[in-house]
């Protein structure tokens, strides 16, 4: 017989609870608040400005290639503008950087707004606005990652990011929902209003944060994404599954979302629901994102990530078909939230493989090379809706169902590697 579990010494618990709290108020301070604070509401703000774009963009054209040369419009900046936001960056302030910035995107909003108001509202004032919205957001990254480094210290980091993550996820839930309620009572040139308040009141919710207490503007950009490409390109090359990790990401971003773009034609064209219930089906999507983020620590994917990553797979594409010939929204919007939870199953099963990888712990910057190849969506949705346009949606779905289980079997049966995780 084994003896009883005794139950843990009072002092020792109070110890563990003080250290707890000690650990929290560490985290917060320094202004850790009103970076929360001001991500929260920019973050609402970013998925509700990707939703009423996609809106827009169809409402304008009647064309879902539209709604994805308008991701694809948002996208190119970010592989245009990195050395020079690297260079600019390292000498300037990061708090103000990324203040002025969402203070910008703000001013762009209410600029659509007014063009939408008034009826003056054209596609090629959209690309524009699209264009320079891009292009800040490319501009504040690297600026928003050095400023949090300035102020959360090294151990906090990982339960920072946990923080920041939430706060992302309620934004995929919360944003588009809202946007679809505002455009469906009182017009998207609202929902715009709606975006701009939010990232003005970011901005200056981020000037509250107090400046750190050293400069380490100097130094923490060093090479373009094209250094970075060439270096993780060599690196992932010596080390099994990372090649077909990284072939998984690029197959599935790049034609394998067809379902994106195709939302608001869907809502419009096809259960004739209006923004109600455009914002119904980016929400409910948004939400599966938010519990997938939320349970995928539960499923241990440092030890599953290879059966999650395929199963996963498996799920998105069944979702693809169905979401193509669904009957009813009810029905689509259960098919959006499935398909939103094995999303994120799937991209952190993948980023957990590329992580717990010997090659990227010795080479970090095959981390930099996910975040370019995570870069890629927008034009994934360009290539789903250009796909639909020249065929049928129903083929632009089934096609993108195909492309995302492809990579996840091939490496299940063809790498060892990738099985063992």
């Amino acid at each position: 017989m084994h003896a009883p579990a005794q139950s843990a010494p009072r002092s020792v618990l109070n110890s563990a609870n003080r250290h707890g709290v000690e650990f929290f108020h560490q985290l917060f301070d320094r202004g850790f608040t009103w970076v929360v604070a001001s991500e929260a509401v920019v973050d609402i703000g970013v998925l509700a400005r990707v939703a009423a774009q996609s809106w827009v963009a169809y409402d304008l054209t009647g064309s879902s290639l539209w709604v994805g040369a308008v991701a694809a419009f948002r996208a190119i900046p970010s592989f245009l503008s990195p050395a020079i936001a690297a260079y600019i960056g390292n000498r300037v302030n990061h708090r103000i950087l990324v203040a002025t910035i969402r203070a910008f995107i703000g001013i762009l909003a209410v600029i659509q707004a007014i063009l939408i108001a008034t009826g003056a509202m054209r596609p090629w004032h959209q690309a524009v606005l699209t264009l320079l919205t891009g292009l800040a957001l490319a501009f504040a990254w690297p600026s928003f990652v050095t400023f949090l480094n300035d102020i959360v210290q090294p151990r906090m980091a990982t339960r920072a990011n946990s923080v920041l993550a939430f706060s992302h996820n309620l934004g995929e839930l919360i944003g588009p929902i809202t946007v679809g309620i505002i455009i469906a009572f009182v017009g998207a040139d609202w929902s715009f209003v709606f975006i701009a308040i939010l990232y003005l009141g970011g901005a200056i919710l981020i000037l509250n944060v107090p400046m750190p207490d050293h400069d380490s503007r100097v130094g923490n950009y060093h090479h373009p994404y094209i250094w970075t490409l060439r270096i993780g390109l060599h690196n992932i090359g010596r080390a099994q599954p990372l090649p077909w990790l990284i072939a998984m990401l690029i197959t599935t971003n790049l034609f394998g979302l067809a379902v994106f773009p195709l939302i608001p034609e869907y809502a419009i064209a096809v259960f004739d629901s209006g923004g109600f219930g455009f914002g119904l089906m980016t929400g409910a999507l948004g939400g599966g994102l938010a519990i997938g983020s939320t349970a995928a620590p539960i499923i241990d994917l440092r030890r599953h990530a290879p059966i999650a990553t395929v199963i996963a797979s498996l799920i998105w594409a069944a979702g693809s078909i169905a979401f193509a010939y669904s009957p009813n929204l009810a029905t689509t919007l259960l098919i959006l939230f499935i398909m939103g939870f094995a999303s994120i199953v799937w991209g952190n099963a993948i980023l957990t493989a590329i992580r717990a990888n010997h090659i990227t712990r010795s080479h970090p910057n095959i981390l930099n090379l996910h975040t370019i190849v995570m870069g890629l969506i927008p034009i994934g949705w360009t290539i789903g809706s250009a796909i639909a346009h020249l065929t049928t949606n129903e083929t632009a779905l089934i096609t993108s169902a195909i492309a995302s289980i492809i990579m996840p079997i091939s490496a299940y049966i063809a790498s060892p590697g990738f099985r063992r995780g």
